[in-house]
């Protein structure tokens, strides 16, 4: 009888299952059969890193991540193409990410140059140990798997727009909780003051002067006027920030006023929805030019997302440390498992009829809980 699909189909290696168990890394080669399923063609998958010793490696700082390599500035000021690939992720421990230090081999990647010969390429052979890092979910086809944004940051800095687009709270608290449980500063910097009549904080609404007075600081500027730039770029001199943001808000053009050479594209909101459109598509380091910045440091651009979650966070952990509940720890709740939604002797809710607590800030935390349950 002829072989089915099927038979064929269940005669196939689950290449990512063995990855992720370790079966690649145990064993030098791999064996798996062709799509075409017409022979049992054997492919080899070698790991390109597996006979290279650290002590022939070189070190260097990633600035940029595209699918399978990266732009990597060795420490000699040399910028240069490193290949990484899934067979190598239990040696790397982690996927390289904007910010990370790494361990760069030459590899022969077997492809004939003309000569006879594989060329040489740099290969990825292990990501340095990270200080801090900024983290996101990952793609819907894999929601659970988070995606490090930034790795080796100081501080956080997030870009949101006084108007156009309108400012976000629950997507503000994300990213504050997000800075929180990595134990990095956060930075919040309000464009587009301009165009307010009364380019003050205190003729921001409500909401906004509410979140700007839990931040660790708060920078109102304006690009086309200048106002509120020089105090930023003191913020920034010496550290290592990345600046997030959702689409629209201005980011772009506020990392272009202080690195120049960034030259990043800039787009205007979308006037059907007043959101923004996505003009950076990938993370990238800039280095912060010593004329405006004595101290140096850098700026890591991320790309524009209207959404960053807290898949890993639990729901009582949550009730205890959202931003602006306990912060001078004047009141607790009766039960210790409290998450504030209808528990008696809830002092948070008691605190929100009372005004102490603003109803935007109680609502951004309930739709937070929402969506996490």
């Amino acid at each position: 009888m002829r072989p089915t699909r099927r038979d064929h189909r269940s005669r196939r290696i689950d290449v990512m299952r063995e990855m992720e168990s370790g079966v690649v890394d145990e064993r030098p080669t791999k064996e798996r059969f062709s799509r075409e399923f017409k022979k049992a063609k054997i492919k080899r998958v070698k790991n390109p890193v597996e006979n290279i010793g650290e002590e022939n490696c070189v070190e260097g700082l990633v600035l940029e991540v595209h699918r399978r390599t990266c732009e990597v500035r060795l420490d000699d000021g040399l910028v240069v193409t490193a290949m990484y690939r899934a067979t190598t992720s239990k040696t790397l421990g982690e996927f390289p990410a904007v910010g990370d230090r790494v361990l760069l081999g030459l590899v022969n990647d077997g492809e004939d140059a003309g000569d006879g010969v594989g060329s040489q390429k740099y290969c990825v052979v292990r990501v340095l140990p990270r200080k801090s890092e900024l983290k996101r979910p990952g793609p819907r086809d894999s929601f659970h798997r988070e995606l490090t944004l930034a790795a080796n940051v100081d501080q956080v800095v997030i870009v949101a727009s006084v108007a156009q687009p309108e400012f976000n709270y629950g997507f503000m608290d994300r990213y504050l909780l997000a800075a929180n449980l990595n134990n990095l500063p956060f930075v919040l910097v309000l464009t587009k003051m301009d165009l307010l009549e009364n380019p003050s904080m205190e003729a921001l609404p409500e909401s906004i002067r509410d979140f700007a007075s839990i931040v660790d600081k708060c920078i109102p500027v304006s690009v086309k006027t200048g106002a509120g730039l020089a105090e930023l770029r003191l913020e920034l001199d010496g550290k290592s920030s990345v600046f997030s943001g959702q689409s629209g808000v201005g980011k772009s053009t506020l990392v272009n006023a202080l690195v120049p050479d960034a030259e990043l594209a800039t787009g205007e909101v979308r006037e059907r929805d007043g959101k923004g459109r996505h003009t950076t598509t990938s993370s990238s380091l800039f280095d912060l030019p010593l004329a405006d910045f004595p101290k140096g440091g850098n700026v890591i651009d991320t790309p524009g997302i209207r959404s960053i979650g807290l898949m890993e966070l639990e729901s009582e952990t949550l009730a205890k440390i959202f931003p602006g509940f306990f912060e001078d720890d004047r009141f607790t709740c009766k039960y210790s498992n409290c998450i504030h939604l209808r528990e008696p002797g809830c002092a948070v809710r008691e605190a929100v009829n009372a005004g102490r607590i603003t109803k935007a800030r109680y609502a951004s935390y309930c739709r937070i809980l929402n969506a996490k349950d």
